[in-house]
């Protein structure tokens, strides 16, 4: 066996677990789908940064937001396939998007692997005196103008879900993205929001609170706190950030890419990790390759559903 294997290697047929590690021929492009200073881009730049120093390879972030993400994606689509353009958003930028577009669909891309879950949450003021669900349906029952922060297309269609169910009116405001929400309920645009848990901050402050979970659970800050699916609401809104390639990447460079993420995001000591366990906690969730594949068009699935209840 062992003079067998000399001479596969001699033949180049044989490679050290070292040399089949792909690697990129030049710097690696990271466009966010999400703009500055919110937890996508926050997120992004850490893991570029520690890819850069466990690595060695040079990573450029760089913001395209818009659209839920969908601005980043149309231009990945385009981008050349040899794994040193890749982008950072979150699942509904391509199992939800896609649906409502003529431009993309859920095979225009090579899905790499997720990072982190969302602490999904129906946000109000402190000083609105609501505590509950219960208490903005009693309000816009009541004449309460609801107006209700949201950054996609996706959590407008979950907004008027949830409106269609109490049989409440809601009025859209959309923003740039989770920090644009918070931002808008801050500013007084809006009185209800989304939070995809960027609120921790502010919920710890008391300035803002939860309302309710849009997660299949009670949230880590509002653990007595009722779910959506408690209300009757057979939906999850919560999201997962991901990273994804355009379609026909190599499957050497996709799980190269995703294994020295996963090290990145499953190290305790990183600031990537330290990052997800305190935005998103309980922490990092790492779903790669052919299993995300399968998840996002599940989740596709999911989606057409809710846009069929939407238009009903």
């Amino acid at each position: 066996m062992k003079i067998l294997v000399s001479i596969l290697m001699l033949l180049g047929l044989v490679v050290s677990p070292a040399q089949a590690d792909w690697q990129p021929k030049g710097p690696i492009k990271l466009w966010i789908g999400f703009g500055a200073g919110g937890g996508t881009d926050t997120q992004a730049r850490a893991l570029a940064e520690e890819l850069e120093a466990r690595r060695g390879w040079r990573i450029i972030p760089e913001n395209k937001a818009g659209g839920g993400g969908t601005v980043m994606a149309a231009a990945l689509k385009e981008a050349p396939a040899d794994g040193q353009t890749i982008g950072f958003a979150i699942n509904t930028t391509f199992d939800f998007a896609t649906l409502k577009s003529s431009n993309l669909s859920l095979d225009d891309f090579t899905y790499i692997t997720t990072t982190a879950g969302s602490q999904m949450a129906v946000l109000a003021r402190a000083d609105s005196g609501w505590k509950t669900l219960d208490d903005m349906v009693a309000a816009a029952k009541g004449g309460t103008k609801i107006v209700w922060a949201d950054w996609g297309a996706q959590v407008e269609a979950a907004a008027e879900i949830v409106a269609k169910h109490f049989g409440i009116k809601v009025n859209h405001l959309r923003a740039k993205g989770g920090k644009g929400s918070l931002n808008a309920l801050v500013a007084r645009d809006a009185n209800v929001g989304w939070g995809g848990g960027v609120q921790r901050g502010l919920v710890a402050a008391g300035e803002l609170v939860i309302l309710a979970s849009a997660e299949d659970k009670p949230l880590v800050q509002a653990p007595k706190t009722k779910t959506l699916r408690d209300y009757g609401i057979d939906y999850s809104f919560g999201f997962q950030f991901m990273l994804a390639g355009p379609k026909g990447m190599s499957t050497e460079a996709r799980d190269t890419i995703a294994k020295a993420i996963a090290e990145v995001v499953l190290d305790p000591t990183s600031k990537t990790h330290k990052f997800v366990v305190k935005q998103y906690p309980p922490g990092p969730v790492v779903v790669a390759g052919d299993a995300l594949a399968a998840q996002l068009a599940a989740t596709l699935k999911a989606n057409r559903r809710l846009l069929e209840a939407v238009s009903k």
